[in-house]
């Protein structure tokens, strides 16, 4: 019984640990995450660097952290400020007041470098007590100073110098005594040629604190390069000036011939040619030789005789100076315009070609430009054209080829008017010209009684004629007996004076009989259109 009570009893101890083991989730060590990056500062400014803590469940109140600092490479690491885990901070040895710190909470450290020197640049990090590593993730500190000089070895500042194309060449050049080390860029003209240089970085003999820097540029010219500053520049940082040094060289080369052109073609088989090249020394001597009878000849223009009838030469130049020689072949054809110069020269890649004067536009250049004004002429003839047809189309579809001014009503008679009259079918008149002057009475009559229309009820056509005898109607056109006007006793002379009502016929004459008749918009509702004639049959009854 005794045991079995014991069993129990362990049994439910170890339930509620494991439970509250599971629950608290704590942290079994204190982590450190400390500044990993580069701030750069000028003499006399101040600077901070932040560490997060993250402090184990078993760690107690006395638990620290360390701010340490190394001036070297890393190697050698100084405390300088310690933490404790509840909330508190202070200055190691003798760094106090070159370092303080601030207590954001008891997880977060600031180091603070209160007046940056060159004492305090190097690299900073902060760990836990008894886990130091050094080679670990850190922050820098780098305090500038501008190097006191760039040079170019064996010239000054500004210096001159003659080298020959194809020749390699050396030139040093050094910064000295700056923090950080410049490094240094060496360029001819507008192109970098650092890809060329070796460099290497070294303490100042003076100050340990501070480094010089040295480049050696091996690099071979060429005939481009001639007139070129070839400098070396030192760059530290954005907030320091940019020191340099330059050589303005001069560099000797071949001659460059860059074409051979054709000056005249004479009628009698003589044709004058061209060499233009340039060099220095720009001493240049040159020679000529025909490819195809060898004959021999000199000078920069060489009148070639003998020329065969196929209207092509092929010469070659050769063109010398002190430095070298250089010779071109090329075959020519007779231009266009034997006085101009028709044929592209022949530059040679990375050197200047001499300026040879402008030259005009050859045959097919005039004819190129004649035939595309031509073009643009034609197309804005078509276009005007297009255009005049398009508004002719227009005005013919809105006014028709009765050339009338307005469009008329819609006069569409339904198809189901009896009328009590002879047997005979009755026209509507179209509407043409001579219809335009009764339309326009119509139209006044429709405006003198637009009030009274507003006034009206709505129109039945399936009710007897003699209801609208007691008010006036004018929401149907009028239906033509002859004249195009509504009458009843005599259709051969219309009654412009019962225009507001509709007339009952007297007995015994022939009447209308409406029987559900639409007849179409009311007078005011018309709008002018286009003119058309229309046709209803209206079948006569009498009654």
């Amino acid at each position: 019984m005794i045991l079995r009570n014991l069993s129990v009893i362990a049994a439910t101890v170890l339930i509620t640990w494991s439970a509250v083991f599971n629950t608290c989730h704590c942290q079994s060590e204190t982590t450190v995450d400390g500044p990993t990056n580069t701030a750069y500062v000028s003499p006399g400014d101040s600077e901070s660097f932040n560490c997060s803590v993250s402090w184990a469940a078993t760690s107690s109140d006395l638990d620290s952290i360390y701010w340490t600092r190394s001036t070297d490479d890393g190697t050698v690491w100084d405390d300088v400020v310690q933490c404790y885990k509840l909330g508190d901070c202070e200055v190691v040895g003798d760094f106090d007041p070159m370092y303080s710190y601030e207590v954001v909470s008891n997880e977060l450290f600031k180091l603070i470098i209160t007046s940056a020197t060159l004492d305090e640049d190097g690299l900073y990090d902060c760990h836990h007590f008894d886990d130091a590593n050094p080679a670990a993730p850190h922050a820098q500190l780098v305090v500038l100073d501008q190097v006191d000089d760039v040079s170019i070895d064996g010239f000054p500042s500004v210096g001159s110098d003659t080298v020959t194309a194809g020749e390699e060449q050396s030139y040093t050049c050094r910064s000295t005594a700056g923090n950080p080390a410049a490094s240094l860029i060496w360029t001819i003209g507008d192109v970098d040629i650092t890809s060329h240089s070796v460099n290497s970085t070294s303490e100042n003999t003076n100050d340990d604190r501070l480094y010089d820097t040295e480049s050696t540029l091996t690099y071979s010219f060429n005939a481009s390069d001639d007139g070129e500053d070839l400098r070396c520049r030192g760059f530290q940082h954005d907030s320091l000036a940019i020191r340099s040094s330059r050589i303005e060289m001069t560099v000797e080369y071949a001659p460059v011939i860059h074409y051979i052109d054709i000056l005249e073609w004479g009628d009698n088989y003589m044709v004058e040619v061209e060499c233009v090249a340039s060099a220095n020394p720009d001493s240049i001597s040159y020679s000529w030789t025909n490819n195809e009878n060898s004959a021999t000849g000199s000078g920069k223009t060489w009148t070639v005789e003998d020329v065969n009838q196929d209207n092509f030469i092929d010469v070659t130049c050769e063109a010398t100076n002190s430095i070298g020689s250089t010779e071109l072949r090329k075959e020519l054809s007779k231009p266009f315009d034997p006085t101009t110069r028709s044929l592209t020269p022949t530059p040679v890649v990375g050197d200047p070609a001499p300026s040879t004067g402008s030259s005009g536009c050859d045959t097919g250049c005039i004819i190129g430009v004649s035939v595309a004004a031509g073009i643009i002429v034609l197309v804005i003839i078509v276009l005007l054209l297009w255009i005049f047809l398009s508004r002719q189309k227009k005005q013919g579809e809105k006014y028709g080829s009765g050339g009338s001014n307005h469009k008329q009503p819609p006069h569409t008679a339904p198809a189901d008017v009896e009328m009590a009259t002879t047997g005979h079918t009755t026209k509507i008149p179209s509407v043409s010209d001579d219809a335009d002057n009764r339309y326009n009475d119509y139209a006044n009559y429709s405006d003198r009684y637009d009030d009274r229309y507003d006034n009206t009820s709505a129109h039945r056509y399936d009710q007897p004629p003699d209801e609208y005898s007691q008010s006036p109607r004018y929401d149907e056109p009028p239906i033509d007996e002859g004249d195009g006007y509504p009458n009843y006793s005599n259709p051969s002379s219309p009654n412009y004076s019962s225009y507001d009502r509709r007339q009952q016929a007297p007995p015994g004459t022939p009447g209308l009989h409406y029987t559900d008749l639409d007849l179409g918009p009311s007078p005011q509702d018309y709008q002018p259109q286009g003119p058309a004639t229309e046709y209803a049959t209206i079948t006569p009854t009498i009654v």
